[in-house]
């Protein structure tokens, strides 16, 4: 046989033996270095790193699943959901396949969802108890006992609720064009109840109360505005002569209200989804003005909370996160097509049929810090 071919097949053989030594090797890598991968991983690449053999299964079947805390992406938003108090509480963001599932803390439960901000829940349980709750921390901050059953349309509150000058504040309802309202501050030991006795002409939507330019904005039915200064002694309550209904949004079947760069911001909903607008207020007109754009902005609403932020991957910008799903995937608008789309699938919809809204959600990013027993103490103020 030809020297050469020799030398050829010889090498290739070596070759064959070395392909194959370096395929053993990656079931063979030390546990410490398949850990440190690990560390690096999060919810469905986790899934892809057990399929790889039956080393590296058994690796990360030894693993905690990493909380959302423990998300790669900082300054994620994440949906809070579940389906009943005796299901899991799931976690969902709009870049992941997958879910994290955690099962509901004790204090959670018969407890119902009325506000999320700054990583805390605002919850209420039986007719008289309210009280926060940080779902990655356990830290709870309860609430002097409401005088009478829960009956807020909406509430939310100021800032978080361990400053000094946080304030809760809700509308109970409309009736007969009296209007009432309760508000409690921090250090303060009952609810204050006001009422007012006018023509109102104002219906509060089904989405919760904002706090901006220090004072509380609420979203009517008709697009116009309420305003609640806690800070007055009188609790003043004023509709707003502006803005009124923009057109095109005689059929508004869902509305959401957040601040965003400083401006309050609304959207609006038709039925089914169809005919979704996004407008800013124009202050100096009191008038909504149509925003066709957010540029680098997405939006996330719920009927709980409603908030913007700026956004931490490409391609998550221009886009408004609901709390829906069609599938196992989450759904976005986009303004750029004016579709529904989703990251884990190709769907493009008109509307939203065909998928499924989480009622007892809210959007939440977790926030892990410790607190005194102070700041857990609602009478304490510090000087």
């Amino acid at each position: 046989m030809d020297e050469n071919l020799i030398d050829q097949h010889n090498l290739s053989e070596l070759e064959n033996r070395t392909m194959d030594a370096t395929m053993r090797d990656w079931t063979n890598l030390p546990s410490e270095l398949l850990n440190l991968i690990l560390s690096h991983l999060f919810l469905y690449d986790i899934k892809r790193f057990r399929n790889v053999c039956k080393t590296w299964q058994s690796v990360a079947s030894q693993q905690v699943v990493p909380s959302p805390i423990h998300c790669p992406i900082t300054q994620s938003h994440w949906l809070m959901f579940f389906r009943g108090y005796k299901m899991p509480l799931n976690f969902y963001n709009p870049l992941y396949v997958d879910t994290y599932q955690m099962a509901i803390p004790c204090e959670l439960s018969g407890a119902v969802l009325r506000f999320s901000s700054s990583g805390w829940l605002l919850m209420s349980r039986g007719e008289c108890s309210m009280f926060f709750f940080n779902p990655f921390t356990n830290a709870k901050i309860d609430l002097p006992d409401l005088p009478e059953c829960y009956y807020f349309d909406t509430i939310s509150f100021s800032s978080v609720p361990t400053s000094s000058d946080c304030t809760v504040f809700g509308i109970l309802g409309l009736f007969n064009d009296i209007a009432w309202f309760s508000s409690i501050s921090r250090g303060e030991e009952s609810w204050t109840w006001d009422k007012v006795d006018s023509n109102l002409n104002f219906q509060p939507s089904h989405t919760n109360p904002v706090f901006y330019n220090e004072v509380f904005y609420c979203l009517g039915q008709d697009c116009n505005l309420g305003v609640f200064n806690p800070k007055e002694e009188d609790s003043s309550w004023t509709v707003l002569d502006g803005p009124k209904k923009p057109r095109g949004c005689d059929s508004v079947y869902e509305s959401y209200l957040m601040e965003c760069d400083g401006k309050l911001l609304s959207v609006f909903v038709g039925n089914r989804g169809r005919g979704v607008s996004v407008y800013t207020l124009d202050e100096s007109e009191m008038a909504w003005q149509r925003v066709t754009d957010l540029g680098s902005k997405m939006l996330f609403v719920s009927h709980s909370t409603s908030f913007s932020s700026t956004k931490v991957v490409e391609g998550m910008e221009n886009k408004i996160y609901f709390p829906r799903f069609c599938g196992k995937d989450g759904v976005f608008y986009c303004l750029a097509t004016n579709r529904y789309g989703s990251f884990g699938s190709n769907i493009r919809k008109k509307d939203l049929r065909g998928t499924e809204e989480q009622l007892h959600c809210s959007w939440i990013e977790p926030i892990t810090r410790t607190y005194s027993e102070e700041e857990l103490n609602w009478l304490a103020v510090a000087s």
